[in-house]
């Protein structure tokens, strides 16, 4: 490939890309090189300095183009930006990562400060009798906690007045591909993807919301659920899982911990529920359900016509228990190989929920 401008350093199949700023956006740039290095099936690695961060939109950017972000130390080590997981050198990222598994390094911080926060990832079909209308269902879930986006865009800055009607015209301009946005506001950020597949639109939310602290407001995460549901029964959803987590304020990512996120809930559309091995025990251990009611399409719903709230009373293993239940590959293809990886689960979902039941391996960068 011709040498891009960004690139600083080329070490067997690793891209080296360095940064001296505090926070590294998805730029233009930085986005073509990104794609250019994924169709060459090399490894971006964006090496920062350790108090550094990146954007939501660049980590969902390093994510889906299986890229790296590597952390450099004052004595010259390296590790990675999202685990915290020791390198030898950035070569490590192209043979054994992106994301390094295993013990975070001594070197990798407690996050200080932390926000409580709420992370949404949904999957949504738009059927052709029903209007295409990306953003809505990200606005019914912002306005519970008070906030919504006021700006997006597919590149950094994202200085576009926030207006769902404008993102949902350039989704259907990039149609039949896949088209890619991100959108912000005050305590929000959020990852939105879209395809059509036979005739289909595969709409793909992950948001992040930035919420009271546990015990401030009781009602709250019930509040979200209740959201949620109203979403599910508005929108073809297909499935989802809702989080709390920490994280900073300002949604930056930085190299740091905040420990492991807690699952809440899983949303299961009326298409998606006859995917469900319900055996001799339902609902699964550690669970308890709540029905909706979501509109039918044409590849049919659940027998009743109804999705489910699957709200974890015990966390990942409440999560692991409904996740056992999951038809894997009938879902994936109901959802058409929609790009279903979480873009703020930090490494939580990761081989987890990929594409809604993909088991692996859960920790929090």
């Amino acid at each position: 490939m011709v040498r891009h401008p960004l690139i600083d350093d080329v070490i067997g199949s690793a891209i080296v890309v360095d940064s001296d700023s505090h926070v590294v956006w998805l730029t233009d740039a930085l986005a073509s090189l990104l794609q250019r290095a994924l169709a060459a099936e090399r490894v971006v690695v964006l090496r920062t300095r350790p108090d550094a961060a990146i954007t939501p939109a660049l980590r969902h950017a390093l994510g889906a183009h299986g890229a790296a972000w590597a952390v450099t130390a004052p004595d010259g080590s390296l590790r990675d930006g999202r685990t915290g997981v020791e390198a030898t050198d950035v070569t490590d990222f192209a043979t054994h990562g992106p994301e390094l598994l295993g013990v975070p390094s001594l070197a990798h911080p407690v996050a200080e400060g932390s926000v409580r926060q709420i992370s949404i990832d949904l999957t949504l079909r738009h059927h052709a009798e029903r209007a295409v209308d990306i953003g809505s269902a990200i606005e019914a879930l912002c306005h519970t906690v008070g906030t919504c986006p006021t700006r997006w865009g597919t590149t950094e800055p994202l200085a576009v007045p926030w207006d769902r009607w404008v993102v949902t015209q350039y989704a259907k301009h990039e149609s039949p591909g896949i088209s890619t946005s991100y959108a912000v506001g005050d305590g929000f950020s959020a990852t939105m993807t879209a395809h059509l597949t036979d005739g289909v639109v595969i709409e793909t939310m992950s948001a992040v919301l930035t919420v009271p602290d546990e015990g401030t407001d009781p009602a709250l995460a019930e509040r979200m659920l209740d959201a949620v549901q109203r979403v599910a029964g508005e929108v073809m959803t297909v499935f989802g899982v809702v989080m709390q987590r920490r994280g900073d304020a300002d949604h930056l990512v930085r190299p740091v911990s905040h420990g492991e996120p807690a699952p809440l809930a899983v949303v299961v559309g009326p298409e998606a529920t006859g995917l469900l091995d319900r055996g001799d025990v339902w609902p699964p251990p550690h669970t308890s359900t709540s029905s909706f009611v979501g509109g039918t399409g044409p590849d049919g719903a659940g027998s009743d016509g109804a999705g489910l709230i699957v709200r974890l009373e015990d966390g990942w293993t409440a999560l692991e228990a409904f996740l056992d239940r999951i038809d894997e590959d009938r879902f994936l293809q109901l959802v058409g190989g929609a790009p279903l990886d979480p873009s703020h689960d930090e490494g939580s979902l990761d081989g987890h929920v990929s594409a809604g039941g993909v088991h692996g391996a859960h920790g929090a960068a």
